[in-house]
């Protein structure tokens, strides 16, 4: 029997002990709780949609493949700039993709548009690439710190201190979050993923930037030792001797299938290996794929199911080879591509990207700023501009290619061809009704279909739905699929796209899930305090669930604050051996085949009672005392132990509170701050503890309750109070403040940022944080009462409530447990508004007050809109100052954006830049060749519009897109002209009219003579005045002139010398 459905897609067309307390307080870095993500198992790979590409190189096994096709053509990219660099790789998820910057930022953009939903401010580079897992977006930075914000809107969910700077992009696995970290540190640590405590941390030899992969029960990295490491994903046990290489991992990802590791470290290491996830048994080792000598650059290699293995990688150094991308077997890892495709250059900053595959289309960013398409036969399907080097790896998710270049821009392109499955996720255990949801879209559309298999060497396809498409198919419900009539079973989805004509491409997008039909609950459940024990435990039993299959069954317990997995039991039976004495406990249990969960039993209650007889708490402290601490913000407490049975005996721990309220009501004493230690020995033995983390001279309140091991507890003890220590010296203050408009918004917000303090970190080591301080120009400071605090560890803050064209002055100092240190020297910024509105049907003006001037015509924009005109800071684009025109050109530093705020509006006719120049900007320079170039593809190109004009003082250029603009001074050099640089357009010339075009090296006079077949001269055409290095036109009307075949002779005179260029053309009317 087959699974039912409804189609829906004709109406949904849509385009310790001792000082433990202490550090535990004092150490605190959780901000708010994160929900826990669903998964499949507790501890297994949880379920990506099919069409996401939620991590570096696309899920946990780093393979960098999705079943999907994303095929060329490419359509033209919405652009997103953001500020700094980008090496940190995007992720795509739920319509959105995540992106880190060198600006200390990570974003996120709407993946259909570009537009940005929310940016935060982060301690350092975000080099790391984000992992995105259930609700929550994890990303590192090389600030060392692990972040966890909501996805949805970018609040924090927690901050971890990885006590080194950190560049891994971190893997999600079974509730835990895996992140490599740097020098001294170099260890891979694991952390609570809702919490963000930490679990446990592996130490290697060198720094850990490598992103981590898994099969689910392993965890595979490398270090920048060049060694691989095997560890248990739960226990962090190796499960072989780290494997060596000649290389260096760097941020470079091990990637695992079926049951397989490839990997490329690069460095020495200028081979591919494989190595078997068992045995540690080297399987293969590939050909040199880079040159013996220096350095190898390389990313991180991608897998596809269909036996190839593709590899990034080049030599450090230009001359001795650019990089390239190769396709290796990955059963043997010899070549299967007869060459490899160019990336066009080498990385700036020690890495490249890694390939990207969806189905047979392979996708890489290159340090040649471009975006290549590569089939995996080897055959070339697209080369597209990434205005600049590349090192981010690409993604690919519904249809969409996400990349991604060092200067800031993120580019988003829409496949012509594609197909992809964006619901149900790949891995997901489905039951009753599912919703199928998808994306389409061919130039050949027709129609799509359906199918789902139980897969095998010979799968049997069975359609769900099908219908006929004419228009793509963004997101939406494909067909309600009833899966309630399938066996329990791996099942495959597929979509394919029905095409009118063949277009060789595979036009299919698969994910597999598995049918499995929830089982009944148990019955029976009883719950009773376990007799005869010494208390804190209640016995569990139930009948078996009816259903066949069952392999364990899920415990819940409510205590009054809502129901919590208190574990599994493979029987009937269970014991709560954490049922406090005294207590009155609600349970629940499920039934669990392996797959799915049943719904829970009947709600049963029980009492834990303490049957040993021992109901006598301790005694009461009545000897506590307090002095103050070793260390400023400290206490000490000192007191006599009681026993266990009032004074006799050793008792179990300590529970204590504390508050700065002298009247407090200690009735509350279980909801006062504080924590718990166990006890240090039998009754009568001095007891101390030192409380850290408060205010030195500041006056607290303490008491203590002692429990035993049966849940008696003690009487509270008597009341102290004692002042923490003062701290002496203030910490040193911080340093390098700047303020600054907060870039791209519409004004209300200004960016503070400083170095922090040497004590925050490092020497004393005892910042709390940092107080801002901000006045007006006829306000003042007051050292009681900042304006903003921040915790340590961070050095920028963003004051949102600056209102626009006023100035505010502002100060920052750290503070310690006692003083905050002197006031680190003043600066001041206005908020501004930097966007201006234009009416696209009248046009507009932006003018700067330095002179620099756009002007969009009317009717010349897509639609109304804001622009933004940014002077830049020439430094940021010093590696850039290069020209791609044969002649060279030195660069000034005039550099300026201009953009659009809706990345969708484009020009539908040229606009006007006029840049401004000062003498002192452009002295030794001819001002005669003054030109504006715009950066392209890692190089800045001369617009062949500029036109300067020296009395203005200005270099005027018409423009067809906004972008980055620089004067340049163009210098000529070589011949005057290039037989090459001189044609004739159109030719034949069947109008009216034949263009001349010619570019001269130098400022020239030209003369054209034109001769028919027999020699004679019919037309002689000149034009003074041509400007050196642009294309420059005379026009001949040749209404009146003969078809045939004429020859020109055009003569250029400079400066520099003549240079003569025969050439044919015929006019053919």
């Amino acid at each position: 029997m087959t699974g039912g459905f409804t189609h829906l897609v004709s109406a949904h067309k849509k385009t310790g002990r001792g000082n433990s307390m202490s550090a535990k307080w004092t150490k605190t870095f959780l901000c708010r709780t994160a929900f826990r993500a669903a998964g499949l198992l507790p501890f297994a790979i949880g379920p990506v949609a099919a069409a996401d590409w939620p991590m570096f190189m696309g899920g946990p096994e780093r393979t960098g493949y999705v079943s999907e096709q994303a095929a060329p053509p490419l359509g033209t990219p919405w652009e997103f700039q953001a500020a700094g660099g980008i090496v940190s790789s995007p992720a795509v998820y739920d319509g959105r993709v995540y992106v880190g910057t060198r600006a200390n930022k990570l974003y996120a953009l709407d993946a259909a548009t570009g537009v940005k939903l929310w940016e935060r401010l982060t301690a350092g580079w975000v080099d790391s690439s984000p992992v995105v897992y259930g609700n929550a977006v994890y990303f590192s930075c090389r600030g060392g710190r692990l972040y966890s914000l909501d996805r949805i809107n970018g609040d924090l969910f927690w901050i971890a201190d990885l006590g080194a700077a950190s560049a891994s992009s971190p893997l999600v696995l079974g509730g835990r979050v895996y992140v490599g970290t740097g020098s001294p540190e170099n260890k891979l640590k694991v952390y609570d993923a809702v919490t963000g405590a930490l679990l446990g941390s592996y130490q290697a030899a060198q720094p850990v930037d490598s992103a981590p992969s898994t099969d689910g029960s392993y965890v595979y990295f490398g270090a920048n030792d060049g060694q691989v490491y095997a560890l248990g994903a739960l226990t962090l046990a190796p499960r072989w001797p780290a494997y060596p290489t000649l290389g260096s991992f760097g941020q470079n990802s091990v990637a695992v299938s079926s049951g397989v590791l490839y990997f490329l470290p690069g460095r020495d290491e200028k081979r591919a290996s494989l190595l078997d996830t068992s045995t540690r048994e080297l399987l293969a080792f590939s050909p040199q794929l880079t040159k013996t000598g220096p350095w190898t650059q390389a990313g991180s290699p991608a897998v596809d199911p269909g036996g190839f293995a593709y590899f990034t990688a080049g030599a450090a150094e230009a001359a001795e080879a650019v990089a390239h991308l190769a396709a290796l077997s990955s059963g043997t890892l010899s070549k299967v591509w007869s060459s490899s495709a160019s990336l066009g250059g080498v990385s700036e900053v020690g890495m490249l990207a890694s390939p990207a595959v969806a189905n047979e289309v392979v996708y890489a960013a290159t340090p040649g700023g471009r975006l290549i398409a590569v089939s995996t036969s080897g055959a070339a399907l697209a080369d597209l501009d990434l205005s600049g080097p590349a090192y981010a790896s690409p993604a690919v998710s519904n249809g969409m290619v996400i990349a991604a270049n060092y200067s800031g821009k993120v580019f988003g392109f829409r496949a012509g061809r594609s197909s992809a499955l964006s619901a149900p996720a790949a891995g997901a255990v489905l039951n009753g009704t599912v919703t199928v949801r998808g994306w389409f879209d061919s130039p050949d559309l027709s129609g799509y279909e359906l199918e789902h298999s139980t897969g095998g060497v010979l799968p049997q396809w069975t359609r769900i739905s099908s219908a006929a498409a004419s228009s793509p198919f963004d997101g939406g419900e494909l067909a309600f699929w009833d899966v309630s009539g399938l066996e329990n079973g791996e099942y495959s989805l597929r979509l394919r796209v029905l095409e009118s004509a063949v277009s060789g491409y595979d036009s299919t997008a698969l994910v597999r899930v598995r049918v499995n039909a929830v089982p009944l609950p148990p019955a029976g459940l009883a719950a009773a305090d376990v007799p005869g024990d010494s208390g804190n435990a209640i016995a569990l039993s139930w009948t078996a669930s009816p259903t066949a299959g069952v392999s364990s069954y899920k415990v819940y317990r409510d205590d009054g604050a809502g129901y919590v997995s208190l574990g599994s039991a493979p029987g009937l039976s269970y014991i709560d051996a954490s049922a406090v004495t005294g207590s009155t406990y609600a349970y629940e249990v499920s039934a669990f085949d392996g797959w799915a969960e049943s719904q829970r039993s009947d709600e049963v209650y029980a009492f834990s009672v303490n049957n040993s007889g021992d109901s006598v708490a301790p005694s009461a402290i009545s000897d506590l005392s307090a002095a103050p601490g070793p260390s400023g913000g400290m206490v000490s407490l000192y007191w006599t132990a009681p026993g266990n049975d009032g004074n006799v005996g050793e008792a179990s721990h300590y529970l204590i509170r504390y508050s700065t309220n002298s009247s407090q009501d200690w009735a509350a004493f279980s909801s006062l701050a504080g924590g718990s230690r166990t006890v240090d020995g039998p009754g009568g033995i001095t007891e101390s503890e030192e409380i850290g983390g408060l205010f030195g001279g500041v006056t607290y309140y303490f008491a203590v309750k002692t429990v035993d091991q049966v849940g008696n507890t003690a009487l509270i003890s008597n009341v102290v109070s004692g002042a923490a220590a003062l701290d002496l010296y203030p910490p040193q203050p911080p340093s390098e403040l700047s303020v600054a408009d907060a870039p791209g918004d519409e004004g209300g917000s200004l960016d503070l940022a400083w170095t922090l303090s040497p004590d925050d970190g490092g020497g004393a080591g005892d910042v709390y944080g940092y107080r801002v301080f901000r006045r007006t120009l006829t306000g003042s400071y007051v050292s009681t009462a900042p304006y903003a605090s921040v915790g340590r560890g961070v050095s920028a803050y963003r004051d949102p409530a600056a209102i626009t064209n006023v100035r505010y002055y502002y100060s920052v100092a750290a503070f310690d447990s006692t003083n905050d240190s002197a006031m680190q020297g003043e600066a001041y910024g206005v908020s501004a508004d930097n966007w201006r509105f234009f009416d696209a049907a009248q046009g507009g003006v932006v003018r700067l007050v330095d002179g620099m001037e756009v002007s969009v015509p009317a009717a010349s924009a897509s639609q109304n809109d804001k622009i933004i005109v940014t002077r830049m800071a020439p430094e940021a684009y010093a590696p850039l100052s290069r020209a791609s025109a044969a002649a060279s050109a030195n660069p000034t530093g005039i550099v300026y954006e201009v953009r659009f705020q809706n990345a969708a509006t484009r020009l539908l006719a040229p606009a006007l830049i006029s840049i401004p120049y000062t003498e002192a900007e452009v002295a030794g320079m001819e001002t005669a060749n003054l030109r504006v170039y715009t950066l392209r593809g890692g190089a800045w190109v001369m617009l062949n519009t500029s036109r300067v004009d020296e009395a203005a003082r200005k270099v005027r250029a018409e423009v067809s897109s906004f972008s980055i603009f620089r004067v340049m001074e163009y210098v000529p050099s070589g011949a005057l002209l290039a037989d090459n640089e001189v044609y004739t357009y159109p030719n034949p010339a069947s109008g009216d009219t034949v263009t001349f075009k010619f570019r001269p090296a130098y400022k020239a006079g030209i003369e054209v003579a034109v001769y028919n077949v027999a020699g004679e001269k019919v037309a002689s055409l000149e034009k003074s005045e041509c400007p050196a290095g642009q294309t420059s036109e005379i026009v001949w009307n040749v209404r009146n002139v003969a078809s045939g075949v004429y020859i020109f002779r055009l003569k250029a005179e400079s400066s520099a010398g003549s240079k003569t260029v025969t050439k044919k053309f015929a006019i053919a009317h």
